[in-house]
């Protein structure tokens, strides 16, 4: 497939200002060609890998371009949430009654907890995909786009779709910015997202806030907690928010990928042992560490603190081996 139009940037593998390896968006966020990194020739293969994890280190956050996602398919993603959104209160409100933990909820505002504070100006519809497929009964044809949509971003991150979330941030007819989502990490292991044209994202790198703009066609990627964890702090999970301005409606698309519930997660052993500061993470089931995070209000990555190691109270040697156990979709904390 084509690869659209972007600069190349010098390689910083070491960079002060953690500048991209490879290629770049004019703002400096990395771009990973997923079709080099899968079937390219052992050279390209290994030239992409390093872009991707020096993207992952120095970001926490990268466009990927060739990735097999249709954009025609992305565009009826959007539809079908707009007519969802669009639908009388009642035909939705099962839904909109539901608690964090259903598998379908409809809300607005914040999407973690109803303890926080802070005023959220955004529509949401969360879907679990995985291990049972969940989604509202209306609008009808929303069930067999968002099933394809699922096998498609599963194919495109190597690992089982486990949550969907749509969003829609209203348009705001001020001049100044308002937050749509307040500063936040990701509970899972990665998330992938597009959206509709209308700019909104920021992610944080080197201490300034950076406005996301896509390349045509291309779908963003961000590193989330346990990845952070698995790394042993080694990946960032990135902080994002989003704002709202311009009187124009932005929507969103998320798709969350991490391990199952019930897996313990931990930093790689080999990792912690290399680090001079030894483990920085200890082990949690990531049902826990996501439902202390869904429960607290919503405060940049303050949820990681539940697992962080102060000075030498967990050492390499005091690991547990339950988290080498893979889940059903093939992910191991190890691996």
């Amino acid at each position: 497939m084509p690869t659209p139009s972007h600069r190349h940037c010098p390689n910083h593998p070491k960079g002060d200002h953690g500048d991209c390896a490879g290629a770049c968006g004019g703002d400096g966020i990395p771009v990973i060609d997923l079709g080099v990194l899968l079937n390219g020739n052992a050279e390209e293969r290994s030239q992409a890998t390093h872009e991707l994890g020096q993207a992952c280190e120095h970001w926490g956050f990268f466009m990927v371009i060739n990735h097999g996602v249709p954009e025609a398919l992305q565009e009826e993603v959007m539809e079908a949430c707009k007519e969802l959104y669009s639908l009388p209160r009642d035909e939705k409100a099962e839904y909109i009654a539901a608690g964090p933990k259903d598998p379908v909820r409809i809300g607005t505002g914040l999407f973690y907890s109803d303890v926080d504070d802070a005023i959220c100006r955004r529509d949401y519809v969360k879907m679990v995909a995985h291990p049972e497929f969940h989604c509202p009964a209306k609008p009808a044809r929303l069930r067999d786009i968002a099933v394809e949509y699922s096998a498609r971003t599963r194919q495109l991150l190597l690992e089982l779709a486990k949550i969907l979330v749509g969003n829609n941030y209203p348009p705001y007819a001020g001049s100044d910015g308002v937050m749509g989502i307040s500063a936040h990490s990701d509970h899972g292991l990665l998330t992938l997202l597009f959206q509709n044209g209308v700019d909104g994202l920021q992610v944080k790198h080197n201490g300034q806030w950076v406005t996301a703009k896509p390349l045509p066609g291309s779908l963003f990627i961000l590193t989330g907690d346990q990845l952070e964890i698995v790394s042993n702090g080694r990946y960032k999970a990135v902080l994002h928010r989003a704002l709202v301005h311009g009187g124009q409606t932005r929507m969103s698309f998320v798709s969350l990928v991490g391990p199952c519930l019930d897996a313990v997660v931990e930093p790689v052993l080999e990792l912690a042992q290399n680090d001079p500061q030894g483990m920085k993470f200890r082990g949690i089931r990531y049902r826990d560490y996501m439902e202390h995070q869904q429960s607290s209000k919503m405060n940049t990555k303050a949820a990681l603190d539940i697992v962080r190691v102060q000075g030498d109270i967990l050492t390499c040697e005091s690991t547990t081996n339950n988290s080498t156990e893979a889940d059903s979709s093939g992910y191991s904390p190890t691996s």
